[in-house]
């Protein structure tokens, strides 16, 4: 195996220290191998990372600092990082199977970019903003008063990240929040710890002041839930499911503390007749590259296919073949495009959500099996299913795999219907060559992102969701304010 990220213990007020709960496994989902041990942080660790956070916000300089104080230090903690590009795509490829490409330009490339990006993004923001009093309010007599806005860090701030995009989505959590004056309190999955303990690395190197970020790896989930609980802890940002989003919200509700969640999706792509009007090999190859990407294991992805009814047979054969060319294969070598899914538990997931699929009247068009090719590894054929009815379960339910349903419409009102016409609502899409339309379709589907024709995830580009997806939103100047609290000052002549 290449080199990998080397730290293997927790990271808690200013330093690495041994793990007090024993070690944890991780598994490379493409071989099925425990390729390294983790030591495992205690209960008690945890709670002594939130102690450290804690006596490093009330203080400490950090959160005195002014931003652009922070953002020097932090671009020093991003040119760390940076220096350890080639070791995280390793370490992201091992402990996550994401194939190498992907790894290489948007687990990484766009994560570094972030890193760099974030900190002056966040030193540019205004501190201070005037409120918009009628002048009749602002001078009352021979008195004058004067109304105010002051964004101020809003204290520690736990982030509990999961495995599929493990190192972006740290950067999206940690860099804006340390960004804005908070602490942290990193919490990554222990399937994938290690692309998140070389923030410890990196923190080191930059000189953060002691306890201002703290990383506890742990084998198990009571860590988490003393995050998502502790009365020290102002704010729990999360990633990852809506059941975990939906018990963590009830651990935060206890002590009142403020939730980022950023839960799943079920997102549609809605094909107008003119994107079609050339054939559909072109949307059909579109199709196959979004929702094989990382083996479907991404919560935006565009999963629920839309199209014209006239065209719903040609674009059936299409995606068909495309997604039959996508054959899954070893996420280590260069020319592979899907890799294996996390684990083996979350394949017969996969295949048992398919397997319903099919039992409520779909029908498989392609996909729906292991590859017979590969002996060893999570790995499983990129699936498409024919649907005619938006209630079967893999149109609501997120499979978190490599499968797409294929659904006709007659009009471009019941496209939005159907679209509409789920629990979920984080991004989505719809392509055509009238812009106009495409915008008015976007205002009208429930979702806190819709692309038309093309995608912008980017520092500066809020996402989140509407109903079960989330709560919130993260990256630009939206995401920013998420971690700051908003006072209110008035001033005044005697």
């Amino acid at each position: 195996m290449a080199d990998i990220v080397t730290s293997r213990s927790p990271f808690i007020d200013g330093g690495f220290v041994p793990g007090a709960a024993g070690t944890f496994s991780v598994e490379d989902p493409s071989t099925e191998a425990v390729f390294t041990e983790v030591e495992s942080a205690s209960l008690a660790q945890v709670d002594d990372a939130i102690a450290a956070a804690r006596r490093a916000f009330d203080d400490g300089p950090w959160p005195r600092m002014t931003p652009a104080e922070r953002a020097e230090v932090l671009g020093r903690m991003a040119d760390a990082l940076e220096a350890r590009r080639d070791l995280l795509v390793e370490t992201i490829i091992a402990e996550a199977g994401c194939p190498r490409l992907i790894t290489q330009i948007a687990q990484v490339g766009l994560a570094l970019q972030s890193a760099h990006d974030m900190p002056p993004m966040v030193a540019a923001l205004p501190e201070w903003e005037h409120n918009e009093l009628p002048l009749r309010e602002q001078l009352q007599g021979s008195k004058l008063r004067l109304s105010i806005r002051r964004y101020e860090p809003v204290g520690v701030v736990a982030a509990i990240t999961p495995y599929n995009f493990p190192f972006i989505t740290n950067v999206w959590k940690v860099m804006p929040a340390l960004a804005t004056g908070c602490t942290v309190v990193l919490r990554p999955s222990p399937l994938t710890p290690l692309s998140a303990l070389v923030f410890g690395e990196a923190a080191e190197e930059a000189g953060l002041p002691p306890g201002v970020l703290n990383i506890v790896a742990e084998g198990g989930a009571e860590g988490g839930r003393l995050l998502s609980s502790h009365p020290a802890v102002d704010l729990v940002s999360f990633t990852g499911s809506v059941a975990v989003g939906r018990t963590i919200a009830t651990q935060a509700a206890a002590t009142l503390k403020r939730v980022i969640l950023e839960l799943g999706g079920k997102s549609v792509q809605l094909h107008l007749p003119d994107a079609l009007a050339d054939g559909p090999a072109g949307a059909a190859g579109q199709a196959a590259m979004v929702f094989t990407a990382h083996a479907g294991q991404g919560c935006a992805l565009q999963t629920r296919m839309l199209v014209p009814h006239a065209k719903l047979a040609e674009v059936l054969d299409a995606v068909g073949a495309a997604a039959t060319r996508m054959a899954p294969a070893d996420p280590h070598e260069a020319s592979t495009m899907v890799g294996p899914l996390i684990t083996e538990a979350h394949r017969g997931r996969v295949e048992g959500l398919v397997a319903e699929g099919l039992a409520a009247g779909g029908r498989l068009v392609a996909g729906g099996h292991r590859p017979e090719n590969l002996e060893r590894g999570w790995y499983y054929s990129p699936t498409v299913v024919d649907i005619d009815d938006n209630a079967n379960p893999l149109a609501q339910r997120e499979v978190f795999g490599p499968v797409i349903t294929v659904q006709g419409y007659t009009d471009v009102d019941e496209a939005v219907a159907i679209a509409n016409d789920s629990e979920y609502g984080l991004s989505g899409g719809v392509y055509t060559d009238d812009l106009a339309l495409g915008v008015s379709i976007a205002e009208r589907i429930r979702s806190g992102t819709v692309q038309v024709n093309t995608s912008a995830a980017t520092s500066f580009t809020p996402m989140g969701g509407y109903k079960q997806s989330g709560i919130g939103r993260e990256r630009g100047v939206a995401g920013v304010r998420e971690f700051q609290e908003l006072k209110h000052i008035v001033v005044g002549s005697r």
